[in-house]
């Protein structure tokens, strides 16, 4: 079968002053000589007028050609830089199309790239974290794993546990030799001893590393006109929710995405809490209220100052994921001592809160390692492997090198090496037509 030559606009759809045209495959060359007349030198611009196939003006604009296998995709690849009007895009799409050339759906350069080995399947999902990145530490957990940093690990567990394998496989060829068993498999254990606690470290920052890239829930709760949503606009620095000295105004939650502290956070401002609803409406949201604190990564639980103790229906929502702050400090003398102070009128008290939030986050979520849940499901099933090995090690060292041999493959999947194909259509429709 012909590996088709794909084209797509690379950069964002609509007007623009300039845009970037991508063609990557084996026509690409062909392409580009037929519109513009020639290739020029490697991996310089060149000034260009594009003409249709039949010979009509359609744009100037810049050439740049790559050869393969020096391209992103591997093959051979030229980019074009035409004005971004809808007419060039459409006319440029035709006479590519007259020309044997296909549109590229989603992601179809990297699986390009992927398929010509110029990336593992770990950088491509990196790609993708970086494409998503809103803020600069999903940036940086973006850019490490796009350039390599789980390929690598995951590459040396590989090569640990193979040396380990070789080790056992002297006990599979003397089966009868009293003490070789339990020899080799001391000599086999300190490898999967160190991939294995790797394993278990790269897991436990996991679960940051995924919060980190999808971004943290902070909720805020408390009764009505606590000040919850003067706090959520505050913090905002936009008037989003409705404020008002009714009671209730607040029925359902309201939800916005912001950077705090280089942080990704969705910050939500609920209905107030109280033990006595007056409708069903507002049982309701009482009942959404409670149900997005207990997923929240971090509680804001406002309690207006002057009032004494929180009641024991607010007391249960405090832990260590949570901050108690005590609003409307402008307008009492008398402070709480244990919980946050705070004012929106003032001011006073919002700057730490968020320096106390940030730290929380900081606990929660770290650049780090296998944020995706395919990532670290492949780890725990190399980790779960790596624990059945004990069990056999000292009486069938053929089935202990068979433990190995899993979490191996399990580490071949998470690469790329292994790569079903349900598995890389789910990956790589998830980015933009273009890459």
């Amino acid at each position: 079968m012909t590996q088709p030559t794909l084209f797509a606009r690379a950069s964002g759809s609509g007007r623009a002053g300039v845009a970037v045209f991508r063609i990557s495959g084996p026509l690409a060359a062909h392409a580009v000589r037929t519109l513009t007349g020639g290739l020029g030198k490697p991996r310089y611009a060149r000034r260009v007028e594009v003409r249709d196939t039949d010979g009509s003006f359609v744009d100037d604009g810049l050439s740049l050609w790559f050869p393969a296998p020096h391209s992103f995709t591997g093959d051979d690849v030229v980019e074009l830089q035409l004005h971004g009007s809808p007419a060039v895009t459409q006319r440029l799409a035709s006479a590519l199309e007259e020309l044997g050339l296909e549109p590229a759906g989603p992601g179809a350069f990297t699986m390009q790239a992927f398929a010509n080995g110029k990336l593992d399947l770990t950088q491509a999902e990196g790609l993708a974290e970086l494409l998503e990145a809103e803020t600069k530490r999903q940036h940086e957990q973006a850019i490490g794993n796009y350039r390599g940093a789980l390929r690598d690990r995951a590459d040396n567990w590989r090569r640990d546990l193979i040396a380990a394998m070789a080790v056992l496989d002297a006990a599979v060829d003397f089966p009868d030799e009293e003490g070789v068993p339990e020899d080799v498999a001391q000599r086999a254990r300190p490898a999967v001893d160190a991939v294995q606690a790797s394993l278990t470290t790269t897991l436990e920052q996991a679960a940051g590393a995924r919060r980190l890239a999808e971004g943290l829930k902070v909720v805020i709760i408390g009764p009505p006109n606590a000040g919850k949503s003067s706090l959520f606009n505050a913090l905002l620095r936009s008037e989003r929710a409705i404020v008002s000295d009714e009671a209730g105004t607040t029925r359902d939650f309201i939800s916005a995405r912001l950077e705090w502290d280089g942080y990704l956070v969705e910050l939500t401002d609920t209905a107030g809490l109280r033990e006595d609803a007056t409708s069903p409406v507002e049982q309701a949201g009482i009942d959404r209220a409670e149900g997005l604190a207990a997923e929240a990564d971090l509680l804001v639980i406002c309690w207006p100052s002057g009032e004494g103790e929180l009641p024991d229906w607010l007391e249960r929502w405090r832990g260590p994921q949570s901050i108690v702050v005590r609003t409307k400090a402008d307008q009492i003398a008398q402070l709480s001592a244990q919980d946050l102070s705070l004012s929106v009128i003032t001011d006073v008290g919002l700057d730490e809160l968020r320096a106390l939030a940030a730290s929380r986050f900081a606990e929660l979520a770290a650049p780090g390692m296998a944020p995706t849940q395919r990532q670290a499901a492949l780890l725990s099933e190399a980790l779960s492997s790596l624990c059945e090995f004990d069990r056999f090690a000292l009486v069938a060292p053929e089935a202990a090198a068979e433990c190995l041999r899993a979490a191996s493959r399990s580490l071949e999947v998470l690469t790329g090496r292994i790569a079903p194909d349900d598995i890389l259509d789910d990956i790589f429709s998830s980015f933009c037509i273009g890459k």
